[in-house]
């Protein structure tokens, strides 16, 4: 039946007395689903259409069409017959204008695989780049040819202007070619989507580096500063350039390193490195020098990565879009840093600190604010400070930075900084706790808190962190320091912190939708089983453990009633 329906559909179409290109690109498109008999009279449609079709532009788009369908790697399924048809009618439909001819080489900076390429399992990418290149180079040498500069320009409307720039600045050998074509673009202005730049961009980054002074000295001589200025933004962002821009005037240097822009990280010497954070640092643009130099940190000096850091964090002329700083980015260079002799922990806990938002997922982690705050009562009771206010609407110490206008960030970065710590006071390297000092961190912290009246919310957060605690020798939670301190302060509301942070951290839990409230079960089983095994020991201990596992019993049941209703639903 289908197949009937499409003779008849192709009998109406053979017998309409014009064809054009957007209907013999429709069938094309259907090429795949018909008859043999009726693939031949499309193409031979076509064929017709091209020898009597004058518009170069239309049997471009129809061309065009037939390569991305049976050409490209969305071909590679068609029958090769099929391909070599295609091949043929693409043929016949070049246009005779080269600029139109040859637009599809430069749309975008890549260009798409061929169905013989998807093909060939063992495909040469290195040998596919140079076949490419030369054709493009060909081609932009055609369109020179025949167009100069004007046909390059033209390609601009539909084309990626970098691309077309360095294509066309290999076509210009001569320096005073070169820069009358800049110049040319130059009087063109930049225009809203910046083609033109772009286009500038890829002609100067094809220019050779050793004629490439003397061109951009020879628009010097000529060019207003504003022109110069848009020469050296579309200069490659390499030491070559800078030196030349050392030679002008200081209103185009110093505003050419407020302004200039860079596509991606680069691999940078260790001295272009040095002179872009020290530049764009003065500039009053830290996320554009981080975002420059994030390839290779090794080649940063540590006081500059050092200044750079903490600009970042604190300078905040750029907006937050500007130069997007990347987590992991974050974590590279803060690894990099604590590796070297010259990093003080303090240094380290300070940065630690003002990124912790972007360390949540990184594998550096904050182990510097952890091994400090496990030393150091006070710090934990400065952080809690800046989250929770007093109840009795007193003042702070100033030196604690509660009033700071930044208060808000400061309290943010606090609040996540507490939910993050781990480390258990008292702990070695090996992770070993010591119950002497854990208890004596403990009761300091208490004192601190009750000093600035945050008792109760100050047991609430210790809770919470020793229930991140480790297991014991044999397998029971929570390891036996911590119940000896949990058991000698025996505070409710630590209880209480205690709990909720072990309840928390256990997680979502992934169920089968009828197996109801059984992984709850299970988990109130081995909250059970160590409440039992700390029961005489430490009771007190044991008592919050059975809280948690009544807290499981509870979700048990809750899951068993929804899978209830959830199956009645569906009946």
């Amino acid at each position: 039946e289908r197949n009937e329906f499409l003779r008849k559909a192709l009998d109406l179409v053979l017998a309409w007395p014009k064809h054009d290109g957007v209907t013999l690109g429709n069938l094309v498109n259907l090429l795949e689903y018909m008859p043999n008999e009726a693939q031949s009279s499309i193409w031979n449609l076509v064929d017709n259409w091209s020898r009597t079709e004058t518009d170069d532009k239309a049997k471009a788009v129809l061309r065009e069409r037939i390569r991305r369908t049976f050409l490209t790697r969305d071909g590679r399924l068609l029958k090769v017959e099929m391909r070599d048809m295609a091949r043929r009618a693409c043929d016949k439909l070049a246009p005779r204008d080269p600029i139109v001819r040859h637009a599809w080489l430069f749309e975008n900076t890549w260009v798409e695989m061929t169905a013989d390429e998807a093909d060939n399992g063992h495909l040469d990418f290195e040998m596919r780049e140079k076949r490419i290149h030369e054709s493009r180079t060909a081609a932009m040498a055609e369109i020179w040819s025949a167009s100069g500069l004007d046909g390059a320009l033209a390609l601009l409307a539909n084309c990626d202007a970098w691309t077309v720039g360095r294509y066309t600045g290999c076509c210009t050998v001569k320096q005073r070619t070169a820069a009358d074509a800049l110049q040319t673009c130059l009087a063109a202005g930049t225009g809203p989507d910046k083609k033109i730049d772009d286009f500038m961009r890829g002609f100067l980054w094809s220019v050779d580096e050793s004629t490439r002074p003397a061109l951009i000295s020879i628009l010097a001589k000529t060019c207003s500063g504003d022109q110069l200025l848009r020469i050296f933004k579309c200069a490659p962002f390499r030491d070559q350039t800078w030196r030349l821009l050392d030679l002008q005037d200081r209103r185009v240097k110093n505003e050419y390193w407020r302004v200039v822009v860079f596509p991606a990280p680069t691999r940078f010497t260790e001295s272009e490195t040095a002179e872009i954070i020290d530049r764009l640092l003065e500039a009053g643009r830290p996320r554009a020098a981080f975002f420059a130099v994030q390839s290779d940190w090794n080649k940063v000096e540590t006081s500059r990565l050092k200044r750079l850091l903490t600009d970042v964090a604190g300078v905040r002329a750029e907006p937050d879009d500007h130069f997007r700083i990347e987590p992991y980015a974050v974590a590279e260079a803060l690894e990099s840093l604590g590796r070297r002799p010259e990093s003080t922990v303090e240094e380290m806990v300070q940065l630690e600190f003002a990124y912790i938002a972007a360390l949540d997922y990184g594998e550096h982690g904050i182990p510097n604010i952890e091994k400090k705050i496990a030393e150091s009562p006070s710090l934990f009771v400065h952080v809690l400070v800046l989250c929770f206010k007093r109840k009795d609407g007193g003042e702070d110490p100033s030196e604690w930075g509660v009033d700071d206008p930044g208060r808000r960030g400061l309290a943010q970065n606090a609040y996540r900084l507490l939910q993050r710590v781990s480390r258990i006071p008292g702990s070695d390297a090996d992770g070993k706790i010591d119950v002497h000092a854990l208890h004596q961190w403990v009761v300091e912290v208490r004192r601190l808190c009750s000093e600035h009246d945050r008792a109760e919310i100050g047991d609430h957060q210790i809770g919470q962190l020793l229930s991140k605690a480790p297991c014991d020798e044999d397998g029971s939670w929570p390891c036996q320091p911590v119940c000896e301190v949990l058991e000698s302060i025996a505070s409710s509301e630590m209880a209480s912190g205690f709990a909720i942070g072990k309840y928390n951290a256990d997680g979502v839990h992934v169920r089968d939708p009828d197996e109801g409230g059984e992984q709850e079960r299970g988990m109130s089983a081995k909250y059970r089983a160590w409440a039992q095994r700390w029961r005489f020991d430490y009771p007190h201990t044991a008592s919050i453990l059975e809280r948690i596992a009544d807290s499981y019993d509870s979700d048990a049941d809750r899951e068993d009633a929804e899978g209830l209703i959830m199956k009645r639903l569906e009946n």
